[in-house]
């Protein structure tokens, strides 16, 4: 009877946490108000990671970068404001067939969705950076020539992400049978490069491949956006799945120093191309509707009260991080 008594509270307890959290997380306003310890527990940023201070930390100690030549971003561009769709296909019966139906988002719909977001983000993003002496660019405002037009263009093509990276990727859309590529776009005079913030801080190629980019287009670093959604009730409803930031940029190393024939030297060398300086995002979120749709797929309401404070936090947790990765510093406060 004891034991039964114990299991059933464990149950009570157990459901009780599991609630708090789900109530939690009914909107962006539930989380624009979050104290800072949920929200601390709800979002990964520098307090979770301190990887990259180890990585520059080690080309500091092998003399291939000297401490006056340290990241101190002055000029940001914003390189993208992805849409990622995680919806999925749903499936009904027609005189005994199945029908199946793909409730993504057409690239007219995210794109408009994308520039909805960016509407309310940018601004905040831009006066964080402007508060901290750093200047937050538009593609229009970096592509200042024929030449850096094409770079961004084809910039996509020259990412790359390590062999461990993609197989992580493929067995995730195994299992939310997520189709990234339908319905993914970006914002208005946004470039849409397939590489997510969460990837660039947990991966060492892509962000070697982005910062040699980011040198060429003449950028201290890059800004990387990202919303995740999906629809359901059969396209009639958009929920948030989450949303991330990150920072990537170049490395000022001594290219007069080879670095080869050591345990690691080519990981070593790929730091030395570029490195993820700050990232922040939700990594459990429970969803939540963001817009109701009608039957023809057009937003008929918005709930987006709410994001303008979710993005400042986020904003003022990437540029902590940055901050920290510059001064070397692994505390978490």
């Amino acid at each position: 009877m004891k034991s039964l008594f114990k299991s059933l509270a464990s149950f009570i307890l157990l459901f009780f946490c599991f609630s708090t959290l789900v109530s939690a997380q009914k909107s962006f306003q539930d989380l624009a108000e979050l104290n800072d310890k949920k929200w601390g527990k709800l979002v990964k940023s520098y307090k979770n990671n301190s990887t990259w201070i180890d990585q520059l930390q080690g080309l500091l100690n092998e003399e291939l970068v000297s401490e006056d030549n340290l990241p101190n971003p002055k000029k940001i561009g914003v390189l993208t404001m992805q849409i990622w769709d995680y919806s999925q296909t749903s499936s009904s019966k027609v005189a005994q067939t199945t029908v199946y139906t793909k409730n993504f988002l057409t690239p007219e719909g995210s794109n408009l969705v994308a520039d909805t977001f960016m509407e309310t983000m940018l601004p905040i993003y831009e006066d964080k950076f402007q508060a901290k002496g750093i200047t937050l660019l538009e593609p229009k405002e970096y592509l200042i020539d024929a030449e850096k037009q094409r770079l961004y263009e084809e910039g996509p093509s020259r990412i790359e992400v390590s062999g461990l990276a993609k197989t992580l990727g493929a067995i995730n859309s195994f299992l939310t049978n997520a189709d990234k590529g339908q319905g993914s776009a970006t914002a208005t005079g946004y470039e849409f490069y397939p590489i997510s913030p969460n990837t660039l801080a947990t991966d060492y190629k892509s962000p070697a491949s982005l910062g040699l980019l980011v040198e060429d287009l003449g950028l201290d670093a890059v800004l990387v956006l990202s919303v995740e959604l999906r629809l359901v009730k059969n396209g009639k409803s958009m929920v948030f799945n989450g949303m991330q930031a990150g920072l990537v940029g170049p490395i000022d190393d001594d290219q007069s120093k080879e670095y080869k024939g050591r345990i690691g030297a080519g990981m070593m060398n790929m730091y030395r191309d570029g490195m993820s300086f700050s990232s922040v995002f939700f990594d459990d979120v429970e969803p939540f509707e963001i817009a109701k749709l009608s039957k023809s797929g057009s937003i008929e309401e918005w709930y987006l009260s709410g994001l303008d404070v979710v993005t400042e936090r986020m904003a003022t947790d990437l540029i902590r991080g940055m901050e920290k990765f510059i001064a070397l510093d692994k505390s978490k406060d």
